[in-house]
């Protein structure tokens, strides 16, 4: 994968997350949305979790199948899988430590947090949530989302076979 290809797909993976946990995250604000440090370390687990998929999905679709509904909607449905487990595996982590009350001001109360499995709880269910969000919404998308990945890996694949080496 050519260093072109891979910044489209970062790219590609950033902003689909970002319009993906921005919609839950008006929703269940509503009136009262406003930037705190968890809906910031939300997004960017978002974020994250949506390049990385998307260049896991850019991997698989680098071969030399021929394209289908079947194969790019399996294509979106990798991506959405491991997007959705990054994305729950972060914010389960991230939750787990908010409401354990754990602060960067008291590093000696990581122990605490350790103590409370109820917040560990708490937290696997939110990330539980993310992640049958994430799944459905990409099951439904996946056929949209593999497309554009095939697109964006396999036309800078020939637009580079096309062009003319320089010597």
């Amino acid at each position: 994968m050519i260093a072109r290809t891979r910044n489209q797909l970062i790219v590609l993976g950033l902003l689909w997350r970002l319009v993906l946990a921005v919609l839950p995250a008006v929703l269940a604000f509503g009136d009262r949305f406003a930037l705190s440090p968890f809906l910031v370390t939300a997004f960017a687990c978002a974020v994250l979790s949506g390049a990385v998929g998307v260049l896991v999905a850019g991997r698989r679709a680098t071969g030399p199948v021929k394209l289908g509904l079947v194969v790019v909607s399996g294509i979106g449905a990798l991506q959405g899988l491991v997007s959705g487990m990054l994305a729950a595996f972060c914010i389960w982590i991230a939750l787990s430590v908010t409401i354990s009350g754990f602060s960067v001001g008291s590093p000696g109360e990581i122990l605490d947090l350790l103590r409370q499995p109820a917040s560990f709880v708490e937290g696997a269910v939110a990330a539980i949530a993310v992640f049958v969000y994430t799944v459905a919404l990409e099951a439904v998308l996946s056929p949209v989302v593999g497309a554009v990945i095939c697109r964006l890996v396999r036309g800078n694949a020939f637009a580079r076979q096309a062009a003319p080496s320089l010597r």
